[in-house]
């Protein structure tokens, strides 16, 4: 028998941490039922690298289909994800402290709608409104699932969806902890173009001692790789933009180190990426 697939739908995964923007850290896999519902109906699950591929066989059981006649029969399908990436959640933007009781869930078709949305997720990008308790669903899970995407198969089915995923932001803060950085005269910290993104400096306490410090202006998003680069310089006239440079290419912020304190050293219920220079 020969086999001609064509592609039926295609989902794939992006994050905006990533310079390829590709999120290759979950593994979708089709429920047992939907598995059946493939081989019954001539359907592929075809992981991939970020994402993956529902096709068609074009020829099924020796007659030729198009897709248009494949998603004229509406059809229900069920995938439940992985998560392999343990640090996704340190470089994500989730506002949502505990999640041992829910799972995201992704779908195309509220209940019985046959009308699909052209979005699998509530926001532009995956959200805390995208969470729902496990207890909520009809089946009983042995491992709980990262997510559960339920997939419509219907005349208004897109050739392609994605999962958008966008990274936390924080503010970031240089503290100079040696004593020579200390005593450097107007100190500041600069970007490529010369501008001074970053407020301060300000001295802090910590037990026994104490460090000067500069805060962002705004809150910076974290990045795999970012061409934006901050540097340390003294001597810096904000009139005639002169300064010498001390410190060429400062450390990135750390997404697995953020700090959230509520005293007179911090905006309240901002997340803070400490950098500490010595």
């Amino acid at each position: 028998m020969k086999y001609a697939y064509e592609v039926l739908v295609n989902i794939s995964f992006s994050h905006t941490y990533f310079s390829n923007k590709v999120f290759a850290g979950l593994v979708f896999t089709p429920s047992s039922s939907t598995q059946l519902l493939f081989l019954n109906y001539g359907l592929l699950f075809k992981p991939n690298y970020g994402g993956f591929t529902i096709a068609y066989d074009a020829n099924f059981n020796g007659e030729k289909r198009s897709r248009e006649e494949v998603v004229s029969s509406i059809v229900d399908c069920r995938f439940t994800a992985t998560l392999n990436d343990f640090n996704f959640y340190n470089y994500t933007a989730i506002a949502e402290k505990d999640i041992s009781k829910k799972v995201f869930h992704f779908y195309n078709a509220v209940d019985h709608n046959e009308v699909l949305n052209k979005s699998l997720h509530s926001e532009e990008f995956v959200s805390e409104y995208d969470l729902k308790n496990i207890a909520d669903f009809d089946e009983t899970f042995f491992v709980k699932p990262f997510a559960i995407l339920d997939l419509k198969i219907a005349p208004e089915l897109l050739e392609n969806y994605s999962l958008n995923f966008k990274a936390k932001e924080t503010i970031w803060r240089y503290i100079l902890m040696g004593e020579h950085l200390q005593s450097l005269n107007s100190p500041a910290i600069i970007d490529n173009n010369g501008k001074e993104p970053f407020d301060g400096p300000e001295y802090l306490k910590f037990s026994g001692t104490q460090g000067l410090a500069f805060r962002s202006k705004k809150a910076i998003s974290f990045s795999e790789t970012s061409v934006q680069n901050f540097q340390l310089v003294e001597n810096f006239d904000i009139e005639t933009g002169r300064y010498k440079v001390v410190m060429r290419a400062l450390p990135k912020a750390n997404p697995a180190l953020i700090t959230l304190i509520k005293d007179e050293n911090t905006i309240a219920n901002n997340n803070y990426s400490e950098i500490f220079i010595n």
